[in-house]
């Protein structure tokens, strides 16, 4: 109750410093994860936990990970998922309009402002959603072009596990 409080003061100073400034990060930096005060998702600080691509499915798939992070309690949770098209959007378009993003300056890319930002690991290639196109489809972000494209599931990608949301 008490972690609870407190976290709920310095979201309202948060809020309170945003409305007197420009451009505001509104994503609330802690050791292991990241709160985005805007959505209520909370995203693993470091990007590439699991240091590789995973297949969705097969031996040392996406929900054996996951199914790992919540056994282990992982930052103190134990409801970590793989996040929807549309939370990878939110982040993908923050990310773009921080880093005024431009197709031909790197430094603008996603994955360049993300690490910038406080993120770890962030890598400028696919990463996988929860959300499918059809049996064998599932759409993937990419952290380089900010884009979210549809892609067989039979290659590996890389997992960004969240949790919370509204």
């Amino acid at each position: 109750m008490r972690r609870i409080l407190h976290l709920a003061g310095f979201l309202s100073l948060l809020i309170l410093l945003s409305a007197c400034s420009g451009k505001v990060n509104r994503l609330v930096m802690q050791e292991k994860t990241a709160i985005d005060t805007e959505t209520g998702v909370i995203w693993m600080k470091n990007a590439n936990l699991a240091d590789k691509p995973l297949p969705w499915r097969a031996d040392d798939n996406v929900y054996a990970f996951i199914q790992n992070l919540n056994k282990s309690n992982f930052a103190g949770y134990a409801d970590w998922r793989v996040p929807s098209r549309e939370e990878m959007r939110s982040l993908l378009d923050y990310a773009k309009d921080q880093g005024d993003y431009k197709v031909n300056k790197v430094e603008t890319w996603p994955y360049q402002v993300l690490g910038n930002l406080g993120f770890e690991g962030v890598r400028d290639y696919g990463y996988w959603t929860s959300t499918r196109e059809s049996k064998s489809e599932m759409y993937i972000a990419d952290f380089a072009s900010g884009k979210i494209t549809v892609k067989p599931e039979d290659k590996p990608y890389y997992l960004w596990p969240v949790r919370g949301g509204r």
